[in-house]
């Protein structure tokens, strides 16, 4: 990485740590397709953020605006992680996932609606999250 991609990742983050944990969520202000979110965090960190739990979509929800959908790291695929975590936790909206149109496959986490997870197709731009581990 240069450091002009440094210093313009710097301006785009908003980070936030929990205490004692090894890993921050990141949220990236800047429009991207879950596909091109998911290359960017691969080649830069880790992945797009899993919500394993009550307590990590807490930390995500206090991240986020209240009136924005961002990316999370789930995906169609039996609906699994990312990151190959094994978690049975879901935050879906009422009436999703819903697969409109057969081209549903990534999942946005609707803060318009208190962080609750749809799917959609992965070509809709927005802003997305990613973890960091330490």
């Amino acid at each position: 990485r240069n450091l002009e991609d440094t210093a313009m990742e710097k301006t785009l983050l908003s980070i936030i740590a929990a205490s004692g944990s090894s890993e921050t969520h990141v949220l990236i202000n800047k429009s991207m397709t879950w596909t091109e979110a998911q290359s960017y965090c691969r080649a830069n960190h880790t992945d797009l953020t899993s919500v394993r739990n009550l307590q990590e979509n807490q930390k995500v929800k206090n991240l986020v605006p209240s009136n924005e959908r961002v990316w999370i790291g789930l995906f169609r695929d039996s609906w699994k992680w990312l990151d190959g975590s094994n978690s049975s936790f879901r935050n879906w909206r009422e009436s999703e996932p819903n697969n409109r149109g057969h081209k549903e496959e990534c999942v946005a986490a609707n803060f318009e609606k208190s962080g609750k997870w749809e799917d959609w197709t992965c070509d809709y731009r927005r802003s997305w999250l990613f973890q960091r581990k330490w």
